[in-house]
């Protein structure tokens, strides 16, 4: 860790002196927070501490003053603005939960910035300074860990973003016996940083613990039924929240088909809406039973335009024989859905 950092961290603020400001350094601290602040929930707390040294007097030590405490601390940058735009949903910064928690290990500082929970899927962006190579895509071993549930699933990014910083966000989805609860703890204990080019592990210690509270849900009973070629896809519910919206269905498989075909799944890869947006999809996977006759799966949909009224998405079924290997895939018929 950074020694400058680091003694931040370690600071004792009651062996500090408080020194007044002077009217030409409160008006620079004023001027530096409102210029670096974003009308942005996640913000609110660190910003508001800031704020409030203006009217009182300010603790200094040698080694930095207040401006420069976010230089030091590379974290406090903005790490969403180094995600593609179709990574996350475009309003995760509002109804994200701020944990701004830093652990440091072997020489790897990790910070989970924030994350959020929609009733499917939680969604946890984190950033990484060391000064170690891990390569410009690196992956992480060790999976978030929630509780009550009865196991999850999940897809995640790591990427370097200069000489000594990366940025990375989780995508689970974990899967709970009967309905999403209204709280979770989440657990994530990375066991390394793996660098893809040369196979050098990275290993730490680092332990991150923090709860969640479920986005206000409204769910859209759909129960939509399309036949075709041995297979009957039933759209179930639609879970929308301001940030998400779940498409939740199932999918039977004829035993012909499954004799030739015994992995059989489907997954939506269009979504247009009556407006003429696009949308990205996000499949949650789901679970399977009966020897894959029977099947409940998840899609998410980011972001959709509150005055759409309807939306239309195209199912694709995968055939494999197994491997992972898909030997045939086939369009079914697109499905409408109304929203209002």
């Amino acid at each position: 860790m950074n020694q400058n950092y680091n003694d931040w961290l370690h600071l004792d603020i009651d062996q500090i002196e408080p020194k007044p400001l002077s009217a030409e350094q409160k008006a620079k601290l004023k001027d530096h927070v409102l210029t670096h602040r974003k009308a942005k929930k996640r913000h609110s707390v660190r910003f508001l501490a800031a704020a409030a040294l203006l009217g009182a007097s300010i603790a200094t030590a040698s080694f930095m003053t207040m401006p420069a405490i976010a230089n030091q601390i590379p974290f406090f940058q903005r790490i969403l603005t180094y995600f593609e735009e179709d990574t996350l949903p475009n309003t995760y910064e509002d109804f994200a939960t701020v944990v701004n928690q830093v652990q440091s290990s072997n020489g790897l500082d990790i910070m989970i910035e924030n994350a959020v929970y929609d009733g499917t899927n939680i969604l946890l962006t984190y950033a990484i300074q060391t000064e170690y190579d891990l390569g410009d895509n690196p992956r992480p071993e060790g999976f978030l860990q929630v509780e009550p549930t009865s196991g999850s699933g999940g897809t995640g990014s790591l990427e370097k973003i200069n000489d000594t910083t990366y940025v990375g966000v989780e995508k689970v989805t974990p899967h709970f016996n009967g309905e999403s609860p209204e709280e979770i703890q989440v657990r994530w204990q990375p066991l390394l940083f793996k660098n893809n080019q040369t196979n050098e592990q990275f290993k730490g210690n680092w332990d991150f613990e923090f709860t969640l509270s479920q986005l206000p849900t409204n769910a859209r009973l759909l129960n939509q039924t399309v036949k075709q070629d041995g297979i009957t896809l039933v759209t179930k519910s639609l879970q929308q929240t301001e940030m998400t919206a779940v498409l939740q269905y199932e999918f039977f498989v004829e035993e012909s088909i499954l004799q030739e075909w015994p992995f059989v799944s489907i997954e939506m890869t269009q979504a247009t809406d009556n407006l003429g947006n696009v949308y990205q999809l996000n499949g949650n996977g789901g679970i399977s039973k009966d020897n894959g006759a029977s099947n409940q799966w998840r899609t998410t949909i980011y972001s959709l335009n509150p005055d759409a009224s309807s939306i239309t998405l195209t199912p694709e079924v995968y055939y494999s024989k197994g491997s992972g290997e898909v030997l045939e895939v086939k369009k079914m018929k697109p499905i409408t859905i109304d929203l209002k």
